[in-house]
């Protein structure tokens, strides 16, 4: 686990626009990388008017290898030549991948990692990377905070003192109805059950569910759990099908969901206000 508190300097009347991505698998034909793109100007777009904008990695990034398929590259005992020639091919994708994302480099608070990712194999072919992941990698080059494969609680701490706690992790299983989309979520939020906020992603789902609840000391709080949505299309024309049409999933909605947070003062008392849109 990851626990880490930040500090946004948030200034009085100005909006914290907190954005989860995930689910981009960006080497793949199903990547609706024009989307992305926008996804990016549209960032830009929020700070020229004035927003802070900040961006949790919730995985996937490249499509590269789940668990089982890289223990079995690991295992198959390859050439050297061969685990090279594998790194050296990762780190140009992983490469491609960050020159799309730099323009919004700042913005990233952390990454975290998901099913696929690459783990080097060699020095000669990744350096002082070796052993090490590729979400790692592409951290590093963010400046951002890399929070592993298992799950961050973060404190964004805000002016006022006031804070908002967010649980992210990349989540697993899937799930084919809207209940068990949500409901899965909702299990994650008892990790930390005081959360104001609990991201996942890995199923493709975009949505924002609130499940406020009442405290003796604030009254009514309230909560979201969110799926971060993907940019990972499915069911593309021709005859060669890809995951999502192979396993006959529910395709998803693209695109990301948007936690639009302020601080304000009501009744004499500091708050923060926050909202989320789909």
């Amino acid at each position: 686990m990851i626990r880490k508190q930040i500090k946004i300097p948030l200034n009085e009347g100005q909006q914290l626009l907190l954005v989860p991505i995930g689910d981009i698998h960006w080497d793949t034909e199903e990547c609706d990388q024009e989307r992305f793109f926008r996804f990016v100007q549209w960032v830009k777009r929020q700070e020229h008017r004035g927003a802070i904008v900040r961006i949790i990695g919730m995985g996937d990034y490249l499509d590269f290898a789940s668990p089982s398929e890289r223990y079995k590259i690991a295992s198959a005992d390859l050439h050297d030549g061969s685990y090279i020639s594998l790194d050296k091919e990762r780190l140009a994708r992983i490469r491609e991948f960050y020159s799309v994302i730099k323009p919004i480099r700042h913005c990233f608070l952390g990454l975290l990692t998901g099913h696929h990712h690459h783990l080097f194999f060699t020095q000669k072919g990744a350096g002082a990377w070796k052993g090490k992941s590729s979400d790692a990698w592409l951290a590093h080059e963010l400046g951002c905070s890399y929070f592993g494969n298992g799950v961050a609680l973060l404190r964004l701490a805000l002016p006022h003192r006031q804070h908002l706690d967010v649980l992210a992790l990349h989540g697993n299983g899937g799930a084919q109805t809207p209940g068990g989309r949500v409901m899965k979520r909702i299990r994650y939020a008892e990790i930390a059950p005081t959360a104001h906020i609990v991201i996942s992603g890995h199923d493709n789902a975009k949505l924002a569910y609130p499940r406020s609840g009442l405290d003796f000391d604030h009254g009514s709080i309230k909560r979201y759990v969110i799926g971060s949505g993907a940019f990972q299309r499915a069911y593309l024309e021709g005859e060669e099908a890809g995951y999502a049409e192979k396993m006959g999933l529910v395709p998803a909605d693209l695109g990301i969901v948007v936690v639009s947070i302020h601080v304000e003062k009501r009744a004499g008392k500091w708050r923060v206000d926050y909202h989320c849109s789909v």
